[in-house]
């Protein structure tokens, strides 16, 4: 794999949606944080969107990333934009800086490209081919022809890089922010709890749902991260049958907060590698699975001290996401 280098006076451009609070602003802080811990000189590039509300989020203030309003076009500069941001990539005023794209999602990445991408709706996520309108489709030959650097977040968006013909310059994900460790409550009783993100299932979980009227089912809907936490600290088992375009944040929650999961297939979900939990806890995502689903969904109830000693792995490797973070960019980010 190719790296990324940068000399004492380059700039690395982070574009990020400004005020917005979600899993990809706080990956984009992440990586500018800890790239000028390491030395570089990382600087946010806000741009807006309908979501925006102000500029600098209150979430990441306390990663105290300078931002900037202009981008100086020099060829020993970088530009990380995120795969829903693409429009950089076709503009003269930019056309020396070199150009790097941060895979945080797939799906995310066909969505906000304008028709003329084909790529087929993956099961279970209707409305895959809603997308707004840009000037120019990035396509993956028109990113090949302008060679445009590519850094993979999840396993899911490496292999499916790879199969487009790029070949990425290395793997980054992101870790949990470290307010969530201090939220684990390790003393707090588990109770017959399944916990669930309204937001992200459908139908099939509402099916399932319908089906086991005597369970205690409890969305995490429009709730603060404490509640969230606390909720995730009484219950036994956390459940998710969406859509999964990279590596997902509640899941991951779930499990320091010592929760069994019982997941769909359904995007990075399906790979062990992005999700390293074992195969019996994972389900295709079609009706005749459901007496599996809700017979698991028992049994992790039923013997919930047992199971949870099998998420133990898993739960390691997310107490360890910020030090591979930091081993990753510095494989990929090189000093010259």
């Amino acid at each position: 794999m190719q790296s990324i280098f940068c000399s004492p006076d380059t700039k690395i451009y982070i574009c990020c949606p400004a005020g917005n609070a979600t899993g990809g602003p706080e990956a984009l802080h992440q990586l500018a944080h800890h790239l000028n811990e390491l030395g570089f000189n990382a600087l946010m590039y806000y741009y807006k969107t309908p979501d925006s509300i102000g500029i600098v989020h209150e979430n990441y203030a306390g990663y105290n990333v300078p931002y900037v309003t202009r981008l100086e076009n020099e060829s020993k500069h970088v530009l990380i934009m995120p795969e829903t941001y693409l429009s950089p990539i076709f503009k003269r005023k930019y056309s020396r800086i070199r150009k790097v794209i941060w895979w945080l999602s797939v799906i995310n990445y066909y969505k906000t490209q304008k028709p003329g991408i084909n790529e087929p709706t993956p099961k279970g996520l209707p409305g895959l081919l809603k997308r707004i309108k840009t000037r120019k489709s990035a396509t993956f030959e028109k990113l090949k022809e302008l060679n445009v650097m590519n850094i993979a977040h999840s396993h899911y968006s490496l292999v499916h890089l790879r199969d487009k013909g790029i070949q990425p310059v290395g793997q980054i994900s992101d870790f949990m922010n470290d307010i969530f460790f201090e939220l684990a409550q390790e003393e707090v009783k588990k109770e017959d709890i399944v916990i669930y993100n309204p937001k992200k299932n459908d139908e099939y979980l509402d099916e399932i749902i319908r089906r086991t009227p005597a369970l205690y089912w409890k969305p995490l809907g429009g709730m603060s991260p404490a509640e969230v936490a606390a909720w995730m600290a009484r219950a036994k088992v956390y459940i998710d049958f969406g859509y999964h375009p990279g590596k997902e944040r509640m899941p991951r929650e779930a499990c320091i907060m010592r929760c069994c999961l019982v997941i769909g297939k359904s995007g990075s979900a399906a790979y062990a590698e992005d999700m390293p939990i074992p195969e019996k806890f994972r389900f295709e995502k079609n009706k005749d699975e459901i007496p599996r689903v809700i017979a698991r969904i028992t049994d992790c109830l039923d013997n919930y001290d047992k199971r949870i000693a099998e998420f133990e792995p898993y739960r390691q490797k997310l107490f360890n996401e910020k030090k591979e973070f930091v081993a990753d960019i510095k494989k990929v980010f090189i000093k010259h």
